[in-house]
């Protein structure tokens, strides 16, 4: 009899999403793997796509949805695995009756597993209600965890915030986010972007930065970008990304004498990002918080061998110090992050080591292969 896994998330593709890329890795990876795998979800429509089976529920994760769930668990028996990020089950991220359902039907026998993405929403001063939702969170972080067989963690960071919520025999396992982006590109593909990111400078150095340019990452690099370009001469800019092209137009109204080293790719294929991310000769990621293993943009800079600059932080895990696969920058220091970068610009045998480091580290520790791993290691999958 084939095992069955249903997984539950908030997104799939075509929606964008780093959590809906993961979710289709791991879907994918299991079906390969002999499993029938169904993934519900409120943003797709029923199909079959590459041999996942996909069910779009009639809400977001609301009492339709709960009444879709039980009838086809009880139809089709397998483990239950839930994508969690809080906002992503709908109630403005206070879904508590969801978490309530699921630890009932664990209750029932069901095989119920957790992957937290994110935990709960932070305490804050001046923000009455976003203390509320804080709290609430927390409430349902710890029904999900007494409703789970075994919880999967995307870094080892969240330990320290879900076991004093949980029961002493919960079962954690730390299961790195891989890279939703290939880790192969076209030579040729990889040479176009390499003329593009040099532009009339056939001899500049290239500098990238992926990801979505959300406010917290835009004011770090915001500040890294001129440190790097005003330290090194010959240094160019790319931001590669959705998100890319508005970035580029306000830092170059900030910084119009070097808006002609500054480029941005806009939203491109995840398999032009490997070829854009392989022309660069080093990658910077600074992280307000720290690098941690849930970040897929430093993911797939490792998957491609590219030498990376990002910095430590509060979340920050030790495997970063301990491989030598990034180079590290105190989180928020803008002079050390670029000067770690024009360093590495200046010394071509510290970039070959860097990438040999990183692309070892990825497929070591964090590739699909090994997510696979951490689902397979505990309770039979699927039975």
């Amino acid at each position: 009899m084939t095992p069955t896994v249903h997984i539950l998330t908030g997104e799939y593709p075509p929606q964008c999403g780093g959590v809906g890329d993961y979710t289709r890795l791991v879907a994918d990876a299991l079906t390969t793997g002999g499993f029938a795998v169904h993934v519900w979800c409120p943003a797709v429509t029923d199909a079959v796509m590459d041999g996942v089976m996909l069910h779009r529920l009639p809400d977001v994760f609301g009492q339709a949805s709960r009444q879709m769930l039980e009838s086809a668990l009880t139809a089709t028996p397998g483990t239950v695995l839930l994508q969690y990020v809080p906002n992503a089950l709908g109630a403005r991220g206070a879904n508590l009756p969801f978490c309530l359902w699921l630890r009932r039907m664990r209750g029932r026998g069901a095989d119920v597993r957790v992957m937290f993405h994110e935990p709960y929403f932070y305490f804050s001063w001046g923000h009455p209600l976003g203390n509320v939702l804080a709290l609430v969170q927390r409430a349902m972080a710890a029904v999900l965890l007494r409703a789970s067989d075994i919880v999967y963690l995307s870094t080892e960071t969240w330990v320290r915030y879900l076991r004093p919520l949980a029961a002493p025999e919960t079962s954690m396992v730390v299961s790195p986010i891989p890279s939703t982006v290939q880790s192969e590109a076209d030579p040729r593909d990889v040479s176009r972007w390499r003329a593009r990111h040099e532009g009339q400078d056939g001899d500049a150095a290239v500098v990238g930065h992926f990801g979505t340019y959300g406010d917290h990452l835009a004011r770090e690099l915001v500040r890294v970008v001129p440190v790097i370009l005003y330290s090194h001469s010959k240094a160019r800019f790319v931001c590669i990304g959705q998100g890319s092209d508005s970035f580029v137009e306000r830092l170059c109204r900030k910084n119009p004498s070097l808006a002609r080293r500054i480029d941005g790719t806009g939203a491109i294929s995840h398999a032009d990002i490997a070829a854009a991310l392989r022309a660069c000769d080093v990658v910077v990621q600074p992280y307000p918080d720290g690098v941690t293993t849930r970040r897929t943009s430093v993911m797939a800079a490792l998957a491609n061998g590219v030498p990376t600059v990002t910095t430590a932080g509060a979340l920050t895990e030790a495997v970063w110090g301990e491989t030598g696969a990034v180079a590290l920058a105190p989180a928020s220091d803008a002079r050390a992050i670029g000067a770690a970068v024009v360093a590495l610009l200046r010394d071509p045998a510290a970039r070959a080591t860097l990438a040999a480091a990183g692309r070892r580290t990825y497929d070591e520790r964090f590739a699909i292969d090994r997510t696979l791993e951490a689902l397979l290691a505990g309770p039979p999958v699927g039975a």
